[in-house]
Order: structure tokens, then C-alpha cells, then sequence
């Protein structure tokens, strides 16, 4: 699934839809940004959704195009897979065996339902689990990742508002840095967060995480209200990036990817 600024409409720009609407006509008179997708006219409407038949080689083969306003949850929930925890905790021993003296061994600051830090405390990690949103799990509530000014916990781990992802990333920087128990954080984020020259200006060139865990097989991230996947939510490429905060050997420390 994609917004209207990335989809590819190859078949539509030589052409016009139903009543010659355009679909960036449709964006800007109604100013919202459009979720597209390209289906046969006989499958199922999803509620919601509007079908927009083709004309020329597309149309009368049968296609066309559902548009929506963009439809993702408007905190960005989308809880994370346990599996695909899992396959990052079996890639990180480390995280089993946590130094002594520290009260929580992870701090998970986006908890959600309790997806990520379940799995954690299930392996013997003491947890602590908060979040803006209060979704009946975790130990604090109405608690701004972006506004703590400690950590926590030797790790933070999560997987992050996407939309706040850049803040996420260089305010766990800052506070692992900070903290003298500090080992380092982990987030799962889109492989795309690799990309983009202001992002590598803001963040990769001198905040470079150690590591890339990349899942091979694309996950499913299902929307937090609802129960199952459908269009609004799908496969998505994702890995781990893992910033180890060791003074001793950041400098020069090239990153390295594998893949899950």
C-alpha cells in the first residue's frame, strides 16, 4: 500500500479514469493525501473505498483503481510480530545476560498492547514498558519518549512511531549516551530508513548504527484497531538497527547487515 506522492500511475497519466477524473485532480480538490490501489472491477470494494473505473488497454481489460483518504492509525500503532522479536533477540545474546545492579534490563518506550515487551519478559528481561497512549498495558502512561530526560535501561527497544522515527532515533542517542549504564538501543524500522540525504546528514553521519538486521521475508504489520490485515495494512520490507553505545569502539566502526 502507498500514498498518491509514490504510487506509480503509468496507466493513468496517458489516461482518465471514470468521468474524467484525474486522481490528482481528486487529491487536491478534496486536499487529502490518496492510499491507491489497482484491482480487477470484479473484486470486492473494500468499505470505505472508492472504485474508479478505466478506460483505454486497462480498463478494458477489467481494472481499475480504489482510492481512500490515507488511512494509517493516527498514533501509528502497529504492534510488531513476535516473531520477528524473537529473530532479533536470537542475533543479540547479549540481551539475555544483562549486568548486574540495573533494575530493568530494557526499557520499551512505545508499548503498545505489550507485543515487543510480552516476548522479553518471556525470555527473562526484566521490562519496563511505557507509552503516550495508554492501550491497557504497561507499567506508566502519558509518558513522551521525547520528553524523558533519563533512560531507563542498558537497551532501549522498540519499534517506534514511523512519523517520529528520526526523533526517536537521535533522542535514544542522546540519552544512552548520557547514561552510564548505557549499552545502547534498538529499533525496528522500514529498510527505507536506510535511505534520503537529510536523513544521513541528520542522523547516519555521525550517529551510524553498528548493525542491520534484515528480515528477509516481509512482515505484516496489521493496524492496531483491527484484527486482522486488509489494504490499509500489508508486507512491509523491515529491519533492526542496533546503535551500540561503546566509546571504545564507535570510531571507525563500519556498520554491518545481516539478514533474519
Amino acid at each position: 500500500m502507498v500514498s498518491l506522492q509514490d504510487i506509480v500511475l503509468t496507466f493513468v497519466e496517458s489516461e482518465h479514469i471514470g468521468k474524467n477524473i484525474h486522481l490528482k485532480n481528486v487529491a487536491e480538490k478534496e486536499k487529502m493525501k490518496l492510499t491507491c490501489r489497482y484491482v480487477s472491477v470484479d473484486d470486492p470494494v473494500p468499505e470505505g473505498w472508492t472504485l474508479h473505473k478505466l478506460y483505454g488497454h486497462h480498463g478494458a481489460n477489467g481494472y481499475g483503481v480504489i482510492t481512500m483518504a490515507d488511512n494509517r492509525e493516527k498514533d501509528d500503532f502497529y504492534p510488531t510480530p513476535p516473531e520477528a522479536t524473537k529473530a532479533m533477540m536470537a542475533r543479540c545474546p547479549w540481551l539475555k545476560f544483562p549486568e548486574e545492579g540495573n533494575k530493568y534490563a530494557i526499557w520499551e518506550p512505545a508499548c503498545g498492547e505489550g507485543h515487543m515487551s510480552e516476548v522479553f519478559k518471556e525470555a527473562g528481561l526484566s521490562t519496563y514498558s511505557t507509552d503516550l497512549v495508554d492501550r491497557g498495558y504497561g507499567d506508566a502512561h502519558g509518558v513522551d519518549f521525547l520528553m524523558e530526560q533519563k533512560s531507563f535501561a542498558p537497551w532501549i527497544i522498540t519499534n517506534p512511531p514511523y512519523k517520529l522515527a528520526n526523533e526517536f532515533v537521535k533522542h535514544a542517542y542522546k540519552l544512552q549516551v548520557e547514561n552510564k549504564q548505557g549499552e545502547g538501543f534498538i529499533f525496528l524500522l522500514r529498510l527505507a530508513f536506510l535511505e534520503g540525504q537529510a536523513r544521513y546528514k541528520e542522523i547516519f553521519k555521525d550517529m551510524p548504527p553498528s548493525k542491520v538486521l534484515v528480515h528477509t521475508k516481509r512482515l505484516t504489520l496489521i493496524r492496531g484497531d483491527h484484527e486482522e490485515s486488509w489494504y490499509g495494512s500489508g508486507k512491509t520490507a523491515m529491519a533492526w538497527f542496533i546503535w551500540e553505545i561503546d566509546p571504545f569502539t564507535k570510531e571507525g566502526a563500519a556498520p554491518r547487515i545481516q539478514w533474519l
